[in-house]
């Protein structure tokens, strides 16, 4: 189903209401670590607001470069919620942790698959408390990278014959495709010493991304150490349609109509293979058209998601879940 949704009203100072929400519903911090031997650290930060219990719950996962403390679409969300009584779970790993100086160290061991660990541990801990406070609704929203390494841990459950966490998921630009390799390659390659580029260097050497959203520090932008192999790596997940026929929860797939990262039509062509599906009705797709990426390009697409958010929640209870 290839749905539009029309613009409806965000504050100006969205993002100094949201800090002031945050204060008001903070309940706990945690730093945790992954279960591999490189022991990366992640992050979850749980707001709960009002003197009732909420009912429901979103659960944040940002994408590669990002965290859920200065991405706009994840601060927008998070404001929207907690406006609404729905509490939040924020989870953040090593690639939203931005550094003075790149190091080559962590780099080797910023690698996808210790993400996709650490986003891992970092659900099993969240799961357990959404299971204590019984919410009727709990829905995952993962952008970019976020999403598609939920999809991972999504076909990794299937795979063991367990139920998936949560309620219903919001993807953002997930890749399923094999389009941003070449994207960001070329980026690098741009950017390097075209006289003495040497290809096999250059993919063991550390290299720094960084967020536009992110503060600049003393010495300009701070950055995250990855290897270059981390997005081919990105890139090489699986589309595994025979495992996600069988998740039983609704999900969404949302593209930006001017995304080249995530582009929208390769987004859809997997939508069609999953709408074909067993459980094909539980999934839906939509386009923002005029919205790149990150999903900050039009400012008007902030009031859409949000409605999107809430029309998620009413999908999932006529679905039964």
């Amino acid at each position: 189903m290839l749905k539009s949704h029309a613009y409806t009203y965000i504050p100006d100072n969205y993002s100094d209401v949201l800090s002031e929400l945050k204060g008001r519903s903070f309940q706990w911090e945690m730093n945790f670590s992954s279960r591999t031997e490189n022991k990366t650290i992640g992050h979850i930060s749980h707001y709960a607001i009002g003197s009732d219990a909420a009912t429901n719950c979103l659960i944040l996962i940002p994408g590669l470069g990002s965290n859920t403390r200065t991405e706009p679409l994840m601060k927008v969300v998070a404001y929207w919620a907690l406006k609404n009584h729905h509490d939040v779970y924020c989870l953040d790993t090593f690639l939203g942790d931005f550094l003075p100086n790149i190091s080559q160290e962590l780099a080797e061991k910023h690698t996808f698959s210790e993400y996709i660990d650490l986003i891992d541990t970092g659900l099993d801990i969240i799961e357990k408390d959404v299971k204590a406070k019984k919410y009727d609704y709990s829905c995952l929203i993962g952008h970019s990278a976020g999403a598609t390494g939920t999809f991972e841990i999504y076909n990794k459950r299937i795979s063991e014959r367990k139920k998936l966490r949560f309620s219903a998921s919001i993807m953002f630009a997930p890749y399923l495709t094999r389009s941003f390799t070449t994207y960001i390659h070329n980026f690098y390659k741009r950017n390097a010493d075209k006289e003495n580029f040497d290809e096999q260097v250059f993919l063991k050497s550390a290299i720094g991304i960084c967020s536009p959203h992110e503060p600049m520090g003393v010495n300009g932008f701070q950055k995250v150490s990855v290897l270059p192999t981390i997005f081919n790596d990105v890139d090489s997940v699986d589309f595994r349609p025979d495992l996600m026929d069988r998740y039983g929860i609704p999900i969404t797939l949302v593209a930006g109509g001017r995304d080249k990262k995530s582009p929208p039509e390769e987004l859809r062509k997997k939508y069609n293979i999953l709408r074909g599906g067993k459980n094909g009705n539980l999934w839906k797709f939509v386009v923002f058209k005029d919205s790149r990426h990150s999903f900050i390009d039009q400012y008007k697409d902030f009031g859409a998601i949000l409605r999107l958010i809430q029309s998620q929640k009413r999908f999932a209870q006529r679905c039964g879940k």
